[in-house]
């Protein structure tokens, strides 16, 4: 049923062994101390040293202790070779080493093992229940997990926390949520469960409901969970407003905070805030690792402070993957593309960094944004051939974006025929929009076709394309664009931005002046603006 414990390689027995080390016997707690020392294999060979030399009795707590530290470090293997010993030795019978046992295989997700044993169990207890459903729901089995839950005897908080938490990461939020309207006592975990389940499904309303059902038991990790659920949903403004609730409420953020609220500053270019962050941090004496770091570093290219960005870069101790990313697009989006390969150069000399696919899009936008486009065929070559990434729809489209920016459409448009995937919008609007800077209206033409069959009802299609026949004279042909897409009712989607004034974030929608309250004063300083551009000779609509 089990591994033999002979197949394990041992070396000759030496002598002077005492009786079962502590640091066996006493296993720390998982997960939060895992041994530091003593690896599963040394912990075998130091068991049969021990049995070897005779100076190792071989009891009840001997093997509850040797389960446990399996458990610990996730030591499948060797935690079926002890169990084939415990079998041999007749300790099973004992509750608590049957218990140990099936904790054990619950953690190390040998579930179904598991859940054998548990069947076999004297006396089950809910800690090991409750082992056992965490460990099918990580397999993704949530059925015999409610078929655990459902036949506990005694069920505890936890168990229905873990359960509805189950639920909620596997989207099934309906079940969830009548699950967690009869529990008959709810903790902040199975709260938080339900809040991020909804998050991860997009039901951010529903998700903030219930974090106001909460009042006043909100913590740290309550609130952290409603501000990334905001920001992964592109709800930026509501993840800074809401962190600045957090503040007022007196609840100091941790690095999870700032790590999920850092993107939501970067999108807004909300620059006094990030540097707020910042100095909170070295204030709090956090240690920028590089997780933090990459944030840091995210933060500042995306709100035009790219040698601030640089200088934390260069300050972190350990550049992970993750940091070396964040550098490249930073530097890739200031126009600094030369540079951004020059960072490239360096981690490709840093031989525990392996480039992956996130790189591969840094390096080409570099490329892309400073027209380096023989250097950018290489480095295409080289992901694909030498790093062994498949290229992807954004590969494909930065590639597509360095030769239409250069103005070598024809070639652009041979590059989409080859491509091994379909091309998306974004593909054939950034050779549409090159088409019209270059004034290349034969390639426009042959575009519009290819976009014509897949029946698009972006209006952006409708609009660079009515544009380009009409800066080349072809009126008849853009009032049948404009007609057809009148036709369609497809409607231009307004345009969307946000600026930061004193640490206030701005929002402005394209066609809705009344939206802002000085909507009236910022037309007359833009009044003004223009007359003084044309006074110098200028097109103020260019």
């Amino acid at each position: 049923m089990f591994a033999p414990f002979s197949q394990y390689q041992l070396p000759p027995p030496r002598q002077q062994h005492g009786r079962f080390p502590k640091r066996i016997r006493r296993a720390p707690k998982e997960p939060h101390h895992p041994l530091p020392v003593i690896t599963p294999e040394r912990t075998i060979l130091k068991f049969h040293r021990l049995l070897s030399d005779g100076a190792l009795t071989l009891n009840c707590r001997t093997f509850r202790s040797l389960f446990k530290a399996c458990r610990v470090l996730s030591a499948l293997e060797e935690g079926r070779q002890f169990h084939t010993q415990a079998v041999k030795r007749g300790v099973l019978c004992d509750v608590f080493v049957q218990r140990s046992l099936v904790r054990m295989y619950a953690k190390c997700l040998a579930c179904h093992d598991a859940h054998k044993l548990f069947a076999e169990c004297n006396v089950p207890d809910v800690v090991s229940q409750n082992d056992l459903i965490i460990g099918f729901i990580k397999i993704g089995d949530l059925k015999t997990a409610r078929k655990v839950f459902d036949g506990m005897g005694e069920r505890n908080v936890v168990s229905w926390s873990i359960m509805v938490d189950g639920y909620a990461r596997h989207g099934q939020m309906e079940i969830a949520q009548d699950l967690f309207d009869s529990m008959p006592e709810r903790n902040e975990f199975s709260w938080n469960s339900l809040i991020s389940g909804y998050l991860r499904c997009g039901s951010v309303e529903v998700a903030r409901g219930i974090f106001d059902q909460m009042r006043p038991e909100w913590s740290v990790i309550t609130w952290t969970a409603l501000i990334s659920g905001y920001a992964q949903n592109g709800q930026f403004k509501e993840a800074l407003d809401l962190f600045l609730e957090m503040q007022i409420a007196g609840v100091a953020p941790n690095k999870i905070t700032l790590v999920s609220i850092l993107p939501a500053v970067a999108q807004l270019g909300a620059l006094s805030q990030g540097r707020w962050i910042h100095a909170y941090m070295d204030k709090m004496g956090m240690e920028v690792d590089s997780v933090l770091g990459s944030a840091l570093v995210d933060m500042y290219s995306k709100c035009g402070c790219i040698e601030d960005a640089v200088g934390i870069f260069e300050k972190l101790k350990h550049k992970e993957l993750s940091a070396w990313n964040s550098i490249i697009f930073g530097l890739a989006a200031h126009g600094r593309g030369r540079e951004a390969l020059c960072f490239f150069s360096r981690m490709q000399e840093d031989s525990l960094r392996t480039p992956n696919d996130i790189t591969f899009i840094g390096v080409l936008s570099a490329c892309a944004h400073v027209g380096l486009v023989n250097e950018g065929q290489m480095i295409f070559d080289l992901f694909t051939n030498y790093y062994k990434i498949t290229p992807n729809i954004r590969h494909y489209g930065c590639m597509i974006d360095l030769l239409a920016r250069a103005g070598l459409l024809q070639e652009a448009l041979e590059f989409v025929e080859k491509m091994l995937v379909e091309p998306n919008a974004v593909i054939w609007k950034t050779l549409l929009s090159a088409c019209r800077i270059h004034k290349k209206v034969e390639v426009a033409d042959r575009v519009w076709r290819k976009i014509i069959e897949l029946g698009p009802q972006d209006s952006g299609f409708y609009t660079l394309i009515s544009n380009i026949f009409n800066e080349s004279g072809r009126w008849d042909d853009a009032g049948k664009v404009r007609r057809k897409m009148n036709d369609l009712q497809v409607r231009k989607i307004a345009g969307c931005s946000w600026v930061e004034v004193d640490g206030v974030v701005h929002e402005f929608l394209m066609g809705r002046e009344s939206f802002h309250a000085q909507s009236r004063e910022i037309r007359c300083v833009l009044y003004e603006m223009e007359k003084l551009i044309k006074l110098e000779g200028c097109n103020a609509e260019q």
